[in-house]
C-alpha cells in the first residue's frame, strides 16, 4: 500500500497523519498553487499540505502551511473534489481561481 496518492480523496491522504491532521490536510494542484489567494496563505506548493489558521496575541489572523508531499499534478488528474468529496468544502480553504 502506498503511503500517499496523487488524487484529492481521503484514501490518498498521507497515511502517517493522525485523525486530527487528516481534517487539516489539503491537496493543492498546480493551478491552485499559482493563485495569489492561496500563495498568501502559504499554499504555494502543489501536493499534500497541512493548513490551519489561528489568531495571535495581537488579534491578527495567521496562516500555517506545511508541505508534506510536493507534487506537480493537474486539477484533472487530482480530481479536485476535496477530501470530503465536496468541492465547496475544499474550495473554502484552497481557491480554484
Amino acid at each position: 500500500m502506498a503511503l500517499w496518492g496523487n488524487t484529492d480523496v481521503d484514501a490518498d491522504i498521507p497515511s502517517h497523519l493522525s485523525t486530527a491532521d487528516n481534517a487539516k490536510c489539503y491537496f493543492v494542484d498546480i493551478t491552485e498553487a499559482g493563485i495569489a489567494a492561496n500563495k498568501a496563505k502559504g499554499l504555494n506548493t502543489g501536493g499534500w499540505n497541512l493548513y490551519s489558521t489561528y489568531t495571535d496575541g495581537t488579534g491578527a489572523t495567521r496562516h500555517k502551511a506545511e508541505t508534506l508531499v510536493a507534487m506537480g499534478v493537474t486539477a484533472a488528474t487530482a480530481g479536485d473534489a476535496g477530501t470530503t468529496g465536496v468541492t465547496a468544502d475544499e474550495d473554502a480553504v484552497v481557491a480554484d481561481s
